[in-house]
């Protein structure tokens, strides 16, 4: 356990109104501990940064916290859990329903209601409320997570982005004094992951609510918290102020990977400051972004509908894509990414439209024929993962695609290197995960690849993989189009962006456009926000003169 000077823990202080002390937990049949002798200690009113590499263990970090390890996971634990003073190590995690909010990575497999106002009720039913208060919380709640207009609205129509939304306001209105958010902006456009986050901070400051939040897009809430988490890939964890630990993190944002690019005397945790100190360090080089000379055309689709019932998600959008190009797809929630991807895949609630795929309409193919002209990676990888082991999976891909055995095998071997194949699939980081799925759906080497929210849950380490990926994809003569609210992951990926407002294309710019700084562009990368220079949005295009 490393601690910083002033942690309560080393000092004698008043203990936090939540905390762990050598809390050491190991799943069942796990080898190794994923909590080692942890120790933190929050204080009222504060909100915390969990942060570490994809799989180190913050989700069960969180688990822990709230109780839901051991109790729900299973395995084994030790160690002393306490809320406000009280030893709740041994408590059932309804035991401190009460008192804790808790919203997981996939809050949707958590609802139990029909709709978005049932589901907010529910939760408040569950502890009693009277109808009137119920109302004003829930009427609150919508209003502060921008729901009002879909309080009516069915759980299954709404966006990845929405459904964590609700789950965010379930928790909200019921009051509790702790909130335990796990990757809450996740799927979560630019703009509402910062309304979302502020209005999460300011709740902590005017009604003294204890905001947790774990996070992999650490830039989005660096500037807001009081304390930082990291855990470790060997489960020991550090706690500390914000700017010490994040010096010394591996993991971090742009932001703070440029002062160690130009060799800044600190790290700076705003974008004013880090713009400030920018100027003053100037000069700089900056170079251009190089990208791929292209091929011909692999997608065209023109004027593609997509209904759901009277409601229009696409509405009469038309694009293309070559060989050699990467396309993001951007948008606020609901604005129809998804249900775009989908039809351009062949398999989507398509209306009226053409898509022709290397000379043919993907609707019109068998699933096997399909994927030797499209490839599909969804929002979440692992739904198409359930064999029980790696090994069954890289074959069975092989049987579908009927493809040479071990094909898939050694697409994932150049995606992910060598991995055991007796290990579960399940038990994969999601960056593998995702590299997995990957070589299973591009087996039949189709031209066009598709990907849907590709960094959901990933490290800023392992989204550089994932670009990498993309961008070899590309140099291999495909087309790429992946939908994202990641505008870091864009900037150091893309070609070109592509944007939707209300299942329309609003904009068709080169990346260094879309993302650039303006004044009036909510989408400009941290790089361009702090250099202010044209063109310039990824950090591969800063050096310094000395």
């Amino acid at each position: 356990m490393q601690c910083s000077s002033d942690c309560s823990l080393c000092l004698g202080g008043d203990a936090g109104l939540i905390s762990l002390k050598n809390f050491t937990f190991t799943y069942k049949n796990g080898d190794e501990a994923k909590l080692n002798r942890a120790s933190v200690d929050i204080k009222a009113g504060q909100f915390v940064l969990v942060c570490g590499a994809t799989g180190s263990g913050k989700s069960t970090l969180l688990k822990a916290l709230v109780g839901l390890v051991p109790h729900f996971s299973g395995g084994t634990a030790s160690g002393v859990r306490t809320i406000d003073g009280q030893d709740f190590s041994r408590a059932m995690p309804h035991e401190t329903a009460h008192l804790i909010g808790y919203v997981n990575q996939q809050p949707e497999g958590a609802f139990v209601a029909d709709t978005v106002l049932e589901e907010l009720a529910f939760a408040l039913e569950q502890l009693a409320i009277g109808r009137d208060e119920m109302i004003r919380r829930v009427d609150a709640a919508l209003a502060a997570t921008g729901l009002s207009e879909l309080r009516n609205r069915k759980l299954f129509e709404l966006s990845g982005g929405q459904q964590q939304r609700v789950a965010i306001a379930a928790a909200l209105s019921a009051g509790q004094k702790i909130l335990v958010l796990d990757e809450p902006t996740s799927a979560l456009d630019p703009l509402a992951a910062k309304e979302l986050l502020e209005f999460v901070w300011r709740l902590s400051r005017s009604e003294g609510i204890t905001v947790i939040v774990a996070e992999h897009r650490i830039e989005r809430l660096v500037g807001l918290v009081d304390s930082v988490i990291i855990v470790n890939n060997d489960g020991t964890v550090s706690q500390g102020e914000p700017q010490t630990q994040l010096a010394k993190f591996k993991f971090v944002p742009p932001l703070i990977e440029l002062a160690h690019q130009l060799a800044w005397p600190k790290v700076l945790l705003s974008i004013e400051h880090a713009a400030e100190e920018f100027a003053r360090s100037a000069p700089h080089t900056t170079k251009r972004i190089a990208h791929l000379p292209l091929g011909s055309e692999v997608l065209n689709a023109e004027r593609v509908t997509v209904d759901y019932g009277s409601l229009r998600a696409v509405d009469s959008v038309s694009l293309s894509a070559k060989a050699g190009e990467v396309i993001a797809v951007m948008g606020e929630n609901g604005s129809g990414k998804t249900s775009l991807l989908w039809a351009l895949q062949g398999t989507g609630n398509r209306g009226d439209g053409r898509i022709s795929v290397a000379g043919q309409d993907p609707a019109t193919l068998t699933a096997t024929e399909r994927l030797s002209v499209v490839a599909m990676v969804p929002q979440q990888a692992a739904d198409l993962l359930f064999l029980p082991n790696l090994g069954d999976e890289l074959d069975e891909a092989d049987e579908v695609a009927e493809a040479k055995s071990a094909s898939t095998s050694q697409l994932f071997e150049q995606f992910s290197g060598r991995i055991d194949p007796s290990i579960h699939p399940r038990d994969l980081s999601s960056g593998q995960q995702l590299a997995l799925v990957l070589a299973m759906q591009l087996v039949k080497n189709a031209s066009l690849v598709i990907l849907d929210e590709p960094t959901r849950g990933l490290d800023y380490a392992a989204k550089k993989q994932v670009a990498q990926v993309l961008r070899n994809l590309a140099s291999s003569g495909k087309a790429v189009i992946f939908a994202s609210h990641d505008v870091e992951f864009i900037a150091q990926s893309a070609d070109r962006v592509i944007q939707l407002e209300a299942g329309k294309v609003i904009a068709d710019q080169p990346v260094e456009t879309a993302l650039e700084y303006r004044a009036d562009n909510s989408l400009a990368s941290q790089v361009a926000q702090i250099t202010k220079l044209p063109g310039v949005i990824a950090l591969q295009q800063v050096v310094t003169n000395e």
